[in-house]
């Protein structure tokens, strides 16, 4: 009987020893973002976005003389933009304040 379940402790070994060594890969000095760093992050992108659309209405303003009407494109693009922004922020405020983290984009 002994037989039988010597390969198969050996190869339970084997498995055991490799994942403490994967496990081992990861040390306390690597940082694994959390959902809070990944809030953030993703806030700070959606703040780009609303620079970038804020430029492009403001581009489109300075070169429209008097007809408006032509930067309307740009200004729904850039109202969206702040709307993605303020959702974003408010969700990584949520998450960060549950983590017991600030939400704040500065850090």
């Amino acid at each position: 009987m002994q037989k039988r379940y010597k390969p198969l402790m050996s190869a339970v070994m084997v498995l055991m020893s490799s994942w403490w060594m994967m496990a081992g890969v990861i040390s306390a000095d690597d940082h694994v973002p959390s959902d809070c760093d990944t809030a953030r992050d993703r806030a700070k992108s959606k703040y780009g976005a609303v620079r970038h659309y804020f430029d492009n209405f403001n581009r489109c303003v300075s070169n429209a003389k008097q007809d408006l009407t032509q930067c309307r494109a740009e200004l729904n693009d850039q109202q969206s933009a702040l709307g993605d922004f303020i959702f974003a922020q408010r969700v990584a405020q949520d998450i960060c304040g549950a983590a017991g983290q600030s939400g704040d984009l500065a850090q």
